[in-house]
């Protein structure tokens, strides 16, 4: 069973996060994946999920719209959202949102975002919730 990150990134920025909270995953001793959303293909052997989009004229990119309206029922899966901005920020409350409707409990309530390059207390926040992702794993 692995923790999956799925992100789409247009400037590189929710990539940063997506690799922090695998490194947080990874480092509390969980195997882990970082999916681009363009090779998503399924949720199969996933025991814990993380979906990231930057925001684009107050939207979720295109990619990560079409595989959440896509998901299966998650039936309790523990999930998170994240994402980058450069202007409003609204793509991970939808992200965040969506998972909480298909049934998803989330590890924070709150998602992750960084505006424009994710400082370093961005990341170190990723990193934490990579952990947390991780450890609703065992």
């Amino acid at each position: 069973m692995k923790v999956m990150i799925i992100y789409e990134s247009t400037r590189g920025r929710t990539k940063a996060m997506a690799e922090a909270i695998r490194e947080g995953a990874t480092l509390a001793g969980g195997e882990c994946a970082v999916v681009d959303a363009q090779d998503f293909s399924s949720l199969e052997g996933v025991c814990a999920l993380a979906v990231g989009s930057s925001t684009r004229m107050t939207r979720v990119l295109p990619i990560v719209k079409r595989i959440l309206s896509e998901l299966p029922k998650l039936n309790g899966l523990p999930t998170a959202a994240f994402g980058s901005y450069g202007w409003s920020g609204e793509a991970p409350d939808e992200i965040s949102a969506k998972l909480k409707e298909l049934g998803g409990t989330l590890v924070s309530e709150q998602p992750i975002k960084a505006k424009d390059y994710p400082a370093e207390s961005i990341l170190a926040e990723c990193r934490s919730l990579g952990e947390k992702l991780a450890a609703s794993c065992s």
